[in-house]
C-alpha cells in the first residue's frame, strides 16, 4: 500500500492556527474571575476559530481572491493579533463562592486522575481508528465531503443546485449538485471545515483530514468542564460529569466516523444554552455576546441549527426582556390559539425574508421547512423508548433524567417561573414530538436514522442539568 501524499506541516497550521486565533477571539466574550474560564476560552475557542476559517474561505470567494492557503493562514493569523492588541485584558476579579473552593482530598485527587486516565485511553483508541480507516459515514459522502472536494479541485467555491436544476442547467464548468437532492440547500460550514484542512494538508484524500472530529469531541469536554467548573462545581464533580459525557458510546461514535455535523452542532449549541443559564442565573451579562455568536454558528452548520439558533436568540430575548411569568403564560396560550385556529381554518401567507407559511388541516410550512402532512403514528414510542432505555447508547443517562425528574416533581413541587435552559429543553421536546410522532420523519425514529443524532443535541445539557441539580438538591 503506497502512502497517500500530504503535507504535515500545512496540516498542523490548518489544526492549530484557527484554534489559536479562536481562542484569542473568545477570552474578551467570557467572563473574568470565574472557575474554568481558561478551559471554556481554550474549547470554544477551537469551535469560533474553525467558523473564522470557514468565514475565511467565503471572504476570499466573495473577494474573487483565489484560495491559497498560507495566504488566508496568514490573513488568519493577523485578524487574531488584531484581536489580541485591541482587546482589554480580562477583568481578574475574586472568584464567586460555590461548591468549587474546597481543597481536593486525596481521595479525590486519585479519582480525578483515575478518570483522566481513562478518558486519555478511550481517546487514544479513537485517535487510532480516525487515522487508520477511510471516510465512510453515508452523510459524510453524500452531504459534506464532496462540497469540500469540488471546491478543493476548482480552487473556488462553485455552486451546488438540486439535481432538476442540474439537469436542465449544468455546463463543464459547473453548477454541480449532490445523490441526495436537498444537500445542496444544507449550511456551509462542515464543508469548508473540510476544505480549510484539504487546503494546509495539499490533499482532499487522507485519514488525516479526519483528526477535527476527534478535537471537536475533546474541545467540547472542555466546554463542558469550564462551565460545570463556572456553575459552581468542585473539580471531582466537574470531571466526573465530563467523562460521563466523554464516555457516552453514541458520542464516541460520532469522534470516530468523522464527516458528520451532529457532534459539533451538539456543542455549539449546548455552550450557547448553558451560557444563557449561566447568564440568567448568576448575572454574568459578558455572556450574551458569545452566545450569540454560538446561535450564528449553529445556523451554519445545518438545518437543524437554524432552528437550534433560533432557539438560543429567544432565549436572549426572554432574559433581557425579563416578563413577568403571567404575560409569558399569557403570550405562550395566544400563539398557541392562533397555531389551532390557523391549523384548523387554514392559514396561507409570504412573509417577508422569511418565505412562505401555511396551515392547513393535517398539513404545515414554514419557509423550507415543508409541505408536512401531519399524522399521529402510534409505533413510534416504543422504538423512542428502546433507544433511549434499552440501547447501549446513553448508558444509564435516560434512567437518571427520569428519577431525577420524579424526585423534583414529588419533593420539591416548585412551580414558580421556570429557567430559560428549563423553557428551551421543553420546546426541543415538544419539537421532536411533532417531528419523529406527527411528520413523514416517524420512519427516521423507527429506523434510527435520525432519532438519536437528534437526541445527542441535548445530551451535554442534560448532563450537566443532571449533576448541577443534583448538587443543588442534596445541599439543600
Amino acid at each position: 500500500m503506497t502512502e497517500l501524499s500530504i503535507s504535515l506541516p500545512g496540516l498542523l497550521v490548518a489544526l492549530f492556527l484557527p484554534w489559536l486565533v479562536g481562542a484569542a477571539c473568545a477570552r474578551p466574550l467570557l467572563p473574568g474571575g470565574v472557575p474554568g474560564r481558561h478551559y471554556l476560552v481554550v474549547g470554544f475557542g477551537y469551535f469560533l476559530g474553525c467558523f473564522l476559517a470557514a468565514l475565511a474561505l467565503r471572504l476570499a470567494d466573495a473577494l474573487g481572491a483565489p484560495l491559497q492557503f498560507f495566504a488566508l493562514a496568514i490573513a488568519l493569523g493577523l485578524f487574531g493579533l488584531l484581536v489580541i492588541l485591541a482587546s482589554r485584558p480580562a477583568v481578574v476579579g475574586q472568584r464567586a463562592p460555590g461548591m468549587g473552593q474546597a481543597a481536593i482530598s486525596p481521595t479525590g485527587k486519585a479519582l480525578v486522575g483515575g478518570l483522566l486516565a481513562l478518558l486519555a485511553w478511550r481517546y487514544l483508541t479513537l485517535l487510532g481508528i480516525v487515522v487508520e480507516q477511510p471516510l465512510f459515514g453515508w452523510d459524510a459522502m453524500m452531504n459534506w465531503a464532496p462540497k469540500a472536494i469540488v471546491w478543493f479541485h476548482r480552487g473556488e467555491l462553485s455552486e451546488f443546485v438540486a439535481p432538476g436544476v442540474w439537469l436542465r442547467e449544468a455546463t463543464a464548468a459547473g453548477p454541480y449538485t449532490l445523490g441526495n437532492p436537498a444537500a445542496s440547500t444544507y449550511p456551509e460550514m462542515v464543508p469548508l471545515v473540510f476544505l480549510w484542512h484539504m487546503l494546509g494538508a495539499g490533499t482532499w484524500d487522507h485519514p488525516l483530514l479526519q483528526l477535527p472530529w476527534l478535537l471537536a469531541a475533546i474541545n467540547l469536554g472542555l466546554v463542558f468542564y469550564g462551565l460545570m467548573r463556572m456553575a459552581g462545581a468542585g473539580v471531582v464533580a466537574a470531571v466526573l460529569a465530563s467523562y460521563c459525557l466523554l464516555s457516552l458510546p453514541y458520542l464516541n461514535i460520532h469522534t470516530a466516523i468523522a464527516g458528520y455535523a451532529d457532534l459539533w452542532l451538539a456543542a455549539i449549541f449546548s455552550f450557547g444554552a448553558i451560557g444563557l443559564h449561566e447568564w440568567e442565573q448568576r448575572g454574568r451579562v459578558r455572556m450574551a455576546l458569545a452566545v450569540l455568536v454560538a446561535a450564528v454558528m449553529c445556523m451554519q452548520l445545518k438545518n437543524p441549527g437554524i432552528v437550534l439558533g433560533l432557539l438560543l436568540l429567544l432565549g436572549v430575548l426572554r432574559i433581557r426582556l425579563a416578563l413577568r411569568y403571567r404575560t409569558e403564560l399569557l403570550i405562550a396560550a395566544a400563539l398557541a390559539m392562533a397555531t389551532a385556529l390557523a391549523v384548523t381554518f387554514g392559514l396561507a401567507l409570504d412573509l417577508p425574508g422569511l418565505g412562505h407559511l401555511s396551515f392547513e388541516p393535517g398539513q404545515f410550512q414554514v419557509a423550507m421547512f415543508g409541505p408536512e402532512q401531519l399524522s399521529f403514528h402510534t409505533q413510534v414510542a416504543p422504538a423512542v423508548l428502546r433507544s433511549l432505555f434499552d440501547m447501549a447508547n446513553w448508558h444509564l443517562l435516560w434512567y437518571l433524567a427520569a428519577a431525577l425528574l420524579l424526585r423534583i416533581a414529588l419533593l420539591e413541587r416548585d412551580w414558580r417561573r421556570p429557567g430559560t435552559l428549563a423553557v428551551i429543553m421543553l420546546a426541543l421536546a415538544s419539537l421532536y414530538f411533532v417531528v419523529f410522532f406527527f411528520s413523514k420523519y416517524y420512519y427516521h425514529a423507527l429506523t434510527y436514522i435520525t432519532l438519536n443524532r437528534a437526541v445527542l443535541y441535548v445530551v451535554p445539557v442534560l448532563v450537566f442539568w443532571l449533576f448541577t441539580r443534583s448538587a443543588r438538591v442534596e445541599g439543600k
